[in-house]
């Protein structure tokens, strides 16, 4: 290999990935007007996430609040909640509001908190080392606004066995579940599982049951149906030993193993074609998991290393959301008890897979290892593969000093989560100001004591400008960052040619390959009426010039390196605009996902809302003279109304007489429903279902997710709405 090619050989590998480069350093770029294709699509995808990221923390506080509240409700419906009680809920549901956009209420402040949050981001040792420092009941908060940084490391040095790694639930564990259920990972989770679940859950009747015991119980209790009484070769009462004895039982379960593998399969396959739609911070997360084990336990092998990265995939990633496929939005209502069931072994057996399996407390399992054995190899393929990632520790480098020579950073942040940081630091500014002139230090004691939270209705977001006080010269950040200067000029150099030629005209004459870059320096610096382009092509000149004579280019080649870099960054840039035109179509699926269950959990608190009025309200009648109350309704719907808003999930009622029944809805009381149905030209209703609100929000609580009309099954979840929609008044339902 000539010296030549080895030069650039070891440049191009410390320029890793210039598109994530190119795109960090020009995505907001607004000195040269480019307004090609790929620009135009990158502005829709940066909206984008722009918007789900704001959804995102709209919905984590939501989530909360209705944390927060499913116990305090669960109280009131037992009737277990002084009056003293019921005020502070009310208080936490009147300020669960929609923030207002806002300004700081002090500019000193504003800079000095500009500062604090440009050093936690530039310098993310400060939040790792916090982020071990923290309890589980400041998790939350400080989750809130930083969703992951690198503290993995901590976790390695201070567990002393790897068979417990990643398994305790930990801040450590809980931010890394956290992280899972970010955009990317929610759109991965419905690319890979979302049509397998529903078609699964489709089959309601379809018992997969394969433990002895329970499938003896259920057999016994067939045949005392059919027959009226059971043999005596049947007694009740038995052991789980003796159940699986039993050859009736493995008559059963043994096509049942069969089809519980199959499905298995089904959904492993898919998990592991989906390895490129994989999000990469997921990846770089098992890749990390991967070289800590090595550096921690270098006796491991990759069986071991396997188990470790599985523990984290699986345990954490994918089987919560096959077991509660409802809360990770990936399917409507509740699937049945059947289903669910089956979901939950399905579950196990991943389990089983990716860690070394026991069965001492399920010994049924056992029955399932052939599963484990076809599919061993596989599996462990695919956890190594799934480390496959470029890191990015070298890109951030750069990032940084993008960052640090750009004077228009914002962060949107709210007040309280400004002031929660603060007090999160002041806390633990033991561990964290050790030294007293570091610059965290200096900024701590300059703060002084963190603010208590304001109240909701007095929080505001704000657009915080960040800035770092302690300047840094050009000599000092590429001393910092292992980046010399000849390669920041060789950057820029890149940089300036791409979007010069970007910003030519569509063929034009002097961007055809093999590129001249002399003479498209020479075209920008001539153009007419514009003023930033001339710039931008005397500054490409002066590169030129100044790369020369560092050695970096040669004329006498027509300065291939450089030539070759730009031309190689040109043609990734026109595949990178379908990438980003699919990255976009599935982002907007993620967005109406998060969306909608934002319309539920603001739906879940206008509920709890109304119900609290009505408690409320009726203990007051107890000290004073009870108000009449109004009759609301009736409200009347049609079979089909209802069967199209989700409200009957399951109808008996035969296709043919679905036109002629109707549904009214009435309220007589406050929190008291009366739901009848009725068929067309009949004078009385069919039947009649009086409901009380407590009732339904307990069935809610406990995961009951069907109300029984006997002609037809009503979703609990959308009852709720219907009624919230129907009935609200303003002091209860």
């Amino acid at each position: 290999m000539s010296s030549y090619d080895g030069t650039r050989s070891a440049r191009q590998s410390k320029r890793y990935s210039m598109s994530a480069l190119y795109m960090s350093m020009s995505a907001n770029e607004t000195e040269l007007e480019i307004d090609d294709e790929l620009a135009k699509a990158q502005k829709i995808l940066r909206d984008l996430k722009s918007k789900i990221s704001s959804q995102s923390k709209k919905n984590f506080v939501l989530e909360k609040d209705v944390r927060y509240l499913d116990s305090r409700i669960a109280l009131l419906i037992q009737n277990r909640m002084a009056l003293e009680e019921q005020n502070e809920v009310a208080s936490h549901l009147e300020d669960a509001l929609e923030l207002e956009e806002g300004a700081f209420p002090n500019d000193e402040k504003t800079q000095k908190y500009g500062n604090l949050l440009f050093l936690l981001q530039t310098e993310p040792k400060h939040i790792a080392h916090l982020c071990r420092l923290v309890s589980m009941a400041e998790i939350d908060s400080l989750l809130q606004t930083v969703m992951f940084t690198s503290v993995l490391t901590y976790q390695f040095d201070t567990t002393p066995e790897y068979s417990s790694l990643l398994r305790a639930n930990t801040p450590v564990s809980r931010m890394m579940t956290t992280y899972t259920r970010r955009g990317p990972g929610q759109s991965f989770l419905r690319t890979v599982l979302a049509e397998r679940i529903n078609s699964l859950i489709e089959l309601q009747d379809l018992d997969l049951e394969i433990n002895p015991l329970k499938v003896y119980e259920r057999m016994c209790q067939q045949i005392e149906e059919d027959t009226g009484s059971l043999p005596a070769s049947l007694p009740k009462g038995i052991t789980g030993e003796q159940a699986a004895d039993n050859p009736q039982v493995q008559a059963i379960i043994e096509p049942r193993l069969t089809m519980l593998i199959d499905i298995a399969n089904g959904f492993l396959t898919t998990i592991i074609d989906g390895l490129d739609e994989a999000p990469y911070g997921i990846r770089w997360i098992c890749k990390q998991i991967r070289s800590l084990t090595k550096r921690k336990y270098p006796e491991a092998n990759d069986q071991v290393i396997c188990t470790l990265i599985g523990g984290f995939f699986f345990l954490r990633f994918i089987n919560p959301a096959i077991v509660t496929p409802k809360s990770y939005m990936l399917i409507d209502g509740m699937p049945a008890e059947r289903p669910r069931r089956t979901l939950t072994l399905i579950a196990k057996m991943l389990q089983n897979l990716a860690n070394k399996p026991s069965y001492a407390k399920e010994p049924y399992m056992a029955k399932l290892s052939p599963f484990i054995q076809q599919n061993k190899d596989r599996v462990n393929k695919f956890m190594l593969d799934l480390c496959e990632v470029q890191d990015f520790y070298e890109t951030l480098e750069m990032d940084k000093y993008v960052a640090l020579t750009k004077n228009n950073l914002e962060l949107s942040i709210t007040l309280n989560e400004i002031y929660a940081m603060h007090g999160l630091i002041e806390k633990h500014s033991g561990e964290l100001c050790k030294d007293e002139n570091s610059h965290l230090a200096l900024i701590m004691s300059e703060l002084g004591h963190a603010p208590p939270q304001v109240p909701r209705k007095e929080n505001r977001a704000i657009n915080l400008p960040l800035f770092s006080r302690w300047e840094q010269t050009f000599e000092n950040m590429t001393q910092n960052m292992d980046i010399t200067q000849e390669e920041i000029f060789f950057l820029e150099a890149k940089n300036i040619f791409v979007q010069i030629i970007r910003s030519f005209p569509q063929h034009a004459a002097v961007a055809r390959k093999p590129l001249r870059l002399e003479k498209i320096a020479d075209a920008a610096a001539t153009s007419r009426n514009d003023a930033v382009m001339v710039r931008k092509g005397i500054r490409a000149m002066e590169l030129l010039s100044q790369l020369q004579e560092m050695g970096s280019i040669n004329k006498s080649d027509q300065f291939g390196s450089l030539r070759d870099e730009v031309e190689q960054e040109l043609s990734h840039l026109g595949s990178l605009k379908e990438g980003v035109h699919q990255e976009t179509q599935k982002l907007d699926e993620v967005y109406k996902t998060i969306r909608d269950h934002n319309a539920y959990l603001v739906g879940q608190l206008e509920t709890y809302k109304s119900y609290l009025h009505n408690v409320r309200s009726q203990s007051e009648g107890t000290r004073r003279k009870q108000q009449k109350h109004q009759v609301l309704g009736p409200y009347k719907f049609t079979h089909q109304q209802l069967e199209k808003e989700g409200v009957i999930q399951k109808s008996n009622v035969p296709d043919n007489r679905r036109a002629n029944i109707y549904f009214n809805f009435t309220s007589p009381l406050p929190g008291t429903f009366v739901i009848s149905l009725h068929y067309k030209g009949r004078s009385r209703g069919l039947l009649e279902l009086d409901l009380k609100l407590d009732d339904l929000l307990e069935m809610q609580k406990d995961n009951q997710d069907d109300l029984d009309l006997e002609y037809v099954q009503f979703n609990v979840t959308k009852v709720l709405a219907l009624l919230n929609k129907r009935f609200a008044r303003k002091k209860g339902w």
